[in-house]
């Protein structure tokens, strides 16, 4: 048996001794809870370092050539670093394995010494770890934790990759679309602008708080050819006109340009009839810089009827944006070239903006709309892609729910462990009850029960998923690369939200508590006198 000393029920105790119990056992709680957390990420990264290990020397020996596509190269100084970083992790993981070990000893030292926090915590922790034949009751408590634990690792790194995504995506459309567009008539899709209320706009938006730019846009959808024949086959391409001296501040359209003319630095600016198309394209149509394409303009009527204006435009760039609609359909020429091809001189359909926070582009927008021309009207960035940011949404609400059926699932071990306890500890709560312990007592020493599991369980399983955060970030390449020709990308972006992460972690500890809630309740209710004749 023990020597902790058991608080009496009745509460006799001196207000030194209470309070330096309560501070005492917290602070040593904490501590534990500390280098347990510590200790298990230690493991967890001995675990994935000998993953790593064997995926390399199978890369590295069988040179298959799936892995050899694949993964990052196994030299010499690689696989000597992670056999280094491996016997570290070992070395640390068995310096917190003592440290955990001898501080639990120190802990029930100095509790023997002090009374503890209180009646139903003393009990509850007694009981959690079973000390008499109750193996199985220990056992299925690991378990539930573990199972909390993976549910909540699960849950914290799904949805930081979903969210990495996400920013991905959106960083990739801000760098193309505007995050807030000027239109001159709601009813009328081809109203335009003329370019003194467009450069009025634009000086309008910039003295608006919350927008940094804003630039003309020409933006029509047509078709070219390479060559003007019958025979030739004809492409359909957006093109957009854009004021370069502008367009810069708004997008980054011009910066994703990949392949110039020679001779011509950095980003490409298009000069009259020169154009810089999507890379898709290019490759589609096997245009390389230098071609010649002819862009099918506005229908002109002369006495023999309609004739279609065709306009030779020089490609002076290529660019690569990393969104597959954009590179395989947009292109972009100066603003004049674009009017001139649509018979639009002196006129500016799109005014668009940059804001400095995308999530208050509504907001903005409507500050501004008020100053605007009669019937013009605006369009935030969540209107261009609506359906594919609420289907991102979707996903990700989705994928919240099922995960969290994993910790649901372990939840039911709780419920199971603490049936077993009640069970197992009828008699011992027979007598408590006949000591003076009330119904709200028994509640609770069980209910402490389920919220150690949920704290320990979600408080591992966000340990462990933000290790593997770090690790998918910065070194899942070693042993999976994305292909990079399908998402633009060769690793798994990663964004942890601690609002996120905060939300997950009260989520499971309340269903732990919960599922410690029906048990308790049952144990409250036992008669003593039952419980002490049939136990």
């Amino acid at each position: 048996m023990s020597e902790t000393t058991v608080p009496s029920i009745t509460n006799r105790r001196t207000p030194t001794s209470t309070f330096l119990g309560r501070v005492g056992g917290f602070l040593m709680d904490l501590l534990l809870l500390a280098l347990f957390l510590v200790f298990g990420v230690a493991l967890l990264d001995i675990v994935v370092k000998l993953i790593v290990l064997i995926v390399g020397y199978v890369m590295a020996v069988k040179e298959p050539s799936y892995f050899k596509l694949a993964l990052e190269g196994w030299g010499p100084t690689r696989h000597r670093d992670d056999w280094v970083g491996l016997v570290v992790s070992i070395g640390a993981s068995a310096v917190l394995g003592v440290l955990f070990f001898y501080g639990l000893k120190l802990r029930r030292f100095l509790l023997s010494r002090l009374i503890d926090a209180g009646f139903e915590s003393f009990i509850s922790k007694r009981y959690l770890i079973s000390r008499e034949s109750g193996s199985l009751v220990s056992l299925i408590t690991v378990v539930s934790v573990l199972g909390v634990s993976v549910g909540v690792m699960a849950l914290v790194v799904v949805i930081s990759v979903m969210n990495g995504f996400d920013s991905i995506f959106l960083d990739r459309i801000m760098g193309v679309f505007g995050h807030v567009e000027v239109r001159a008539d709601y009813f009328d899709p081809d109203a335009e602008f003329s370019e003194a209320q467009a450069e009025q706009i634009m000086k309008l938006a910039e003295s608006t708080p919350g927008i940094v730019a804003a630039s003309p846009l020409i933006r029509r959808e047509t078709f070219f050819q390479v060559q003007v024949s019958a025979s030739q086959k004809q492409h359909g391409i957006r093109i957009y006109g854009i004021d370069p001296t502008r367009e810069n501040k708004v997008t980054n359209l011009m910066a994703s340009v990949i392949e110039t003319s020679p001779g011509v630095p950095g980003q490409a600016v298009p000069g009259r009839n020169e154009i810089v198309v999507g890379s898709e394209l290019a490759r589609q149509a096997g245009i390389v810089v230098g071609d010649t394409i002819h862009i099918f303009g506005k229908t002109v009527v002369t006495a023999r009827g309609p004739t279609p204006k065709w306009i030779p435009l020089k490609v002076v760039g290529i660019m690569e944006t990393g969104l597959h609609d954009v590179d395989s359909f947009f292109a972009y020429t100066n603003i004049e070239t674009a009017q001139s091809l649509y018979l639009t001189s002196g006129k500016i359909p799109v005014v668009h903006m940059k804001v400095k926070d995308a999530y208050e582009a509504t907001r903005i927008a409507e500050q501004l709309a008020g100053q605007l021309p009669r019937n013009s009207y605006l369009i935030t960035w969540e209107s261009f892609n609506r359906e594919f940011f609420a289907a991102l949404k979707t996903e990700k609400i989705a994928m919240f729910i099922i995960l969290l059926m994993i910790v649901l699932v372990a939840s039911l071990n709780i419920v199971g462990t603490l049936v077993m306890v009640v069970t197992q500890k009828t008699r011992e709560i027979g007598i408590l009850k006949s000591m003076g312990a009330t119904k709200a007592m028994i509640l609770r020493v069980f209910l402490f029960h389920g919220a150690f599991i949920g704290l320990v369980g979600t408080s591992l399983g966000t340990a462990f998923g933000l290790w593997l955060c770090r690790f998918v970030d910065k070194d899942i390449h070693k042993i999976f690369q994305l292909p990079g020709a399908v998402y633009g990308l060769d690793r798994l972006p990663v964004l942890v939200d601690f609002t996120t992460i905060a939300s997950i972690c009260i989520c499971s500890f309340l269903i732990c508590l919960i599922a410690g809630l029906i048990p308790a309740l049952q144990a409250a209710r036992l008669n003593p006198v039952e419980a002490l004749r049939y136990s």
